[in-house]
């Protein structure tokens, strides 16, 4: 089980984007700047050293194109996600973009733009492990939004996200456990963390080191015990101190 968090880079040589892009990231509890670069060769060997999961990079560099960069930096960090940051998509659309890869951001920012990019990062990152979310129209229309993970026995299996009560972490089998409406629990296959788990929906919130609930059945918020909804109403979920203030703010806002 880790908790570590996401490592992120930044290299543009506005130094005023870089410090604002930082303060808003520092609102993502999975993410973590971790530093920043102003050229393309700074950067190369901050990429090399640090080997992000997330990288911010501005076209337009002092020493060079971004664009080009890219090339550099999948040779480096393959797993790197890279998001060219940018205020001329226009001039770029068609050399970059339309390709699918990589994802962009506009200058300036826009937080409910970056919050898109941050979401479709996390869903990147969950195809890589094995736990992704299928948004086939078709699906999603008649079941709602989906939950694939690969099992312990590894075998993949689909379940629907209203089914889903809460996970607990098995230390016998030193696995996560998903606990489904019909009584039922679906182990996860062994390596699936945490982080996976929350960064899938904003819906799933950790309450204990060995416990993260989904928010939709969520009824009360105890100084160290929560209460779910039917039909995990016999379930009192422990609260660890750590997570205690994240989660009542989060109930606050449902």
């Amino acid at each position: 089980m880790s908790n570590s968090r996401n490592k992120v880079i930044i290299i543009d040589d506005d130094v005023a984007s870089i410090e604002k892009l930082s303060d808003i990231l520092s609102d993502y509890p999975d993410l973590e700047v971790v530093g920043s670069a102003g050229m393309c060769r700074s950067g190369r060997d901050l990429v090399a050293e640090v080997k992000p999961d997330l990288l911010f990079l501005d076209i337009e560099l002092p020493d060079g194109n971004g664009i080009d960069f890219i090339n550099t930096i999948n040779k480096i960090s393959a797993d790197t996600y890279i998001v060219m940051f940018t205020g001329f998509y226009k001039e770029h659309e068609e050399e970059t973009f339309k390709s699918g890869e990589p994802d962009y951001l506009l200058k300036p920012i826009d937080e409910l733009e970056l919050n898109k990019v941050i979401k479709r990062y996390r869903r990147h990152r969950l195809l890589n492990n094995n736990v992704r979310l299928v948004t086939d129209d078709k699906t999603t229309a008649r079941h709602g939004e989906v939950f694939t993970a690969t099992t312990y026995t590894n075998e993949l299996r689909v379940m629907r996200l209203s089914d889903i009560g809460y996970f607990r972490y098995s230390m016998r089998r030193k696995v996560w456990e998903v606990a489904l409406n019909d009584n039922s629990f679906i182990q996860l296959k062994r390596g699936t963390t945490a982080n996976d788990i929350l960064n899938y929906s904003h819906q799933f919130i950790q309450t204990h080191q060995s416990y993260i609930v989904n928010m939709h059945y969520l009824l009360l918020v105890g100084s160290s015990k929560c209460r779910l909804y039917p039909p995990f109403e016999e379930d009192e979920l422990p609260i660890g101190r750590t997570y205690s203030r994240e989660l009542r703010r989060h109930f606050q806002e449902i």
